[in-house]
């Protein structure tokens, strides 16, 4: 029977939308700092601030914001340790606010990177808790607790979990990703009906691409032959 890989690659792992704009923003403030600056030294705070009001909503408490602003621009350039540490001196003075909810996610990512998968999953639940109203957001805070279970061994738990992501994202193609994490780890935890009902429709979508409908292809023979 074909086997199917049992971890969530590092690469995969950084396939975060949410990230992937920030990840923008820095290299829109690489091409004009010289001109941000002429405003200040709260320059790269107030540009970090404009994204978050633009796609977070971002509309109470200026300070919290600021803080998870900082750490974004940190987090950018994998200074992971520092995001934890700066997060971590507010998150119970700002936990609950609006604004510190993309920093409870953002503090879970980090702890995820830096190996503390006990951290994470307390604030990656924290997260989904106190906020979890953005479906974006939601569903990356569901894949850091599935990839965590998976890492575990916990299989079976790890599917659920990404099934409960595939159903929050709010893209097809996050949908796709998330349903083949979920189908992994059913065959993982030998569950292979489940797998292929949230796998054989990936198929069915004629505009998949040739390397993940062979990705699919794959897992649906394991899936059958663990079936019989």
């Amino acid at each position: 029977m074909l086997k199917p890989r049992k971890k969530i690659t590092r690469k995969e792992l950084k396939r975060d939308p949410l990230m992937e704009a920030l990840y923008r923003l820095r290299h829109w403030w690489l091409e004009h700092r010289t001109r941000v600056s002429r405003y200040g030294g709260i320059g790269l705070v107030a540009v970090v601030l404009i994204f978050l009001v633009f796609r977070w909503r971002v509309t109470q408490n200026e300070k919290a914001a600021a803080v998870v602003g900082m750490a974004f621009v940190e987090y950018g350039q994998g200074n992971y340790n520092t995001v934890i540490t700066l997060l971590n001196a507010y998150v119970d003075e700002y936990s609950g606010l609006k604004s510190f909810g993309n920093g409870l996610y953002l503090l879970a990512r980090s702890e995820l990177f830096a190996g503390d998968t006990t951290a994470a999953e307390e604030h990656y639940r924290r997260y989904l808790d106190d906020y979890g109203n953005d479906p974006l957001i939601k569903a990356g805070a569901l894949t850091g607790l599935g990839i965590i279970a998976e890492e575990r061994g916990q299989y079976s738990d790890a599917a659920e979990l990404f099934k409960k992501a595939n159903r929050s994202a709010p893209t097809a193609s996050l949908k796709q990703q998330y349903a083949i994490y979920a189908g992994r780890n059913y065959i993982l935890s030998e569950q292979p009906e489940e797998a292929l009902d949230i796998l054989q429709p990936i198929l069915d979508n004629r505009e998949l691409d040739f390397q993940k409908r062979s990705e699919v292809q794959a897992l649906v023979a394991s899936a059958k032959a663990l079936s019989g």
